[in-house]
């Protein structure tokens, strides 16, 4: 449905990262999410704890904030690629949050 892992608070065993090659440097914007697919396509699920063991700070001058279109361009090839597809509500939601992501944050 959408992304909510916070790259601060993951641990991922050096043997996953090695097996599936690190984080794709051809990605500019959404090698992370890119990066959770192909863990979850090698391993199955990824664990969640439910505890707090880190804070993500949040600013106007990250990459996604100042390159939302291009964000959300890069994010629904990773989709496509391994999903199969890119949902409905993808293409119907994404330039409403451009536009309202934009007057807020």
């Amino acid at each position: 449905m959408r992304c909510i892992i916070s790259q601060p608070a993951t641990l991922i065993r050096r043997s996953a990262w090695e097996a599936i090659g690190g984080v794709d440097a051809r990605l500019h914007m959404a090698m992370d999410y890119d990066f959770w697919w192909r863990l979850y396509k090698s391993f199955g699920a990824l664990g969640f704890v439910d505890s707090y063991v880190a804070v993500n700070r949040e600013h106007r001058e990250t990459k996604t904030r100042r390159n939302r279109r291009k964000h959300y361009a890069e994010a629904m090839e990773v989709v496509a690629r391994y999903y199969g597809r890119v949902p409905l509500k993808w293409w119907l939601y994404q330039p409403y949050s451009v536009w309202f992501k934009s007057l807020f944050g």
